[in-house]
């Protein structure tokens, strides 16, 4: 066979290939299982390094109840770090993808009022690209006992898959040399389960224009599709101290 005959001929092939969606030398790539089989409910990771100095710090990420959730409805986490002294500087938490953010709160200790919860909704930094929910703050201590905990509240895709196991990650900045730590996956995951009758019955409250929900890792708000959720909501947010004079 001639040379250009040769290079007729393998033009031709290449084409037929581009065509049926083959190439040459690739493996069609396929869907592979993640694996599950290391996830809990909650998880702590444990680490020191040299800028630490030796002493040891805890990275913990829970998730808030019996761990799982309907499509829908919702499902709240609590990422939190402890340790010997140092100042916290940022907590993150990596949630699944198409989690809208409902809420958050911070549990930090300050000088007056020791170790309080305080919400933040509107001061967390949130980041669709990886899927994150951060908050920053000037420097907040692990000193004798004390904690800096970001709790945070999704609303569910209401397409996502009843029987999925869902991971999740943590992240957090110590004001130390190297204090940058991220664990994502942290094998903190929430399953996803069918919605039992009241949230079946209660989740057409969103078709009647008294939810709204934005995309990716934005603010949900309005009305949740539980009524019984948002009357908790309500009654959880009033300052009772304010209401008799005590604050």
């Amino acid at each position: 066979m001639s040379e250009n005959r040769r290079k007729t001929v393998a033009l031709g092939a290449a084409a037929l290939m581009t065509l049926s969606g083959l190439t040459t030398g690739v493996a069609t790539a396929s869907a592979q299982p993640t694996d599950t089989s290391a996830c809990k409910t909650s998880q702590t990771a444990e680490r020191s390094w040299a800028g630490s100095f030796g002493s040891k710090y805890y990275l913990n990420k829970e998730v808030v109840g019996d761990g799982t959730a309907a499509p829908g409805g919702q499902v709240t986490f609590r990422t939190t770090i402890s340790g010997s002294g140092a100042l916290v500087s940022r907590l993150d938490d990596f949630h699944p993808a198409g989690f809208e953010l409902v809420r958050a709160r911070e549990s930090v200790w300050k000088l007056l009022g020791g170790q309080s919860w305080t919400t933040v909704t509107d001061d967390v930094q949130r980041n669709a690209a990886n899927n994150s929910v951060s908050r920053t703050g000037a420097g907040w201590t692990t000193a004798g006992g004390a904690h800096a905990t970001l709790e945070t509240t999704y609303r569910v895709p209401k397409d996502a898959t009843p029987g999925d196991v869902l991971n999740t990650g943590a992240g957090v900045t110590i004001t130390l040399a190297d204090g940058r730590w991220v664990e994502n996956p942290i094998n903190t995951c929430v399953t996803i389960r069918e919605p039992n009758a009241v949230e079946a019955a209660t989740g057409s409250l969103d078709g009647l224009g008294l939810g709204s929900v934005t995309s990716g890792s934005t603010a949900a708000g309005g009305i949740s599709s539980d009524p019984a959720t948002f009357s908790s909501d309500i009654i959880n947010g009033i300052d009772i101290g304010q209401l008799i004079g005590l604050s």
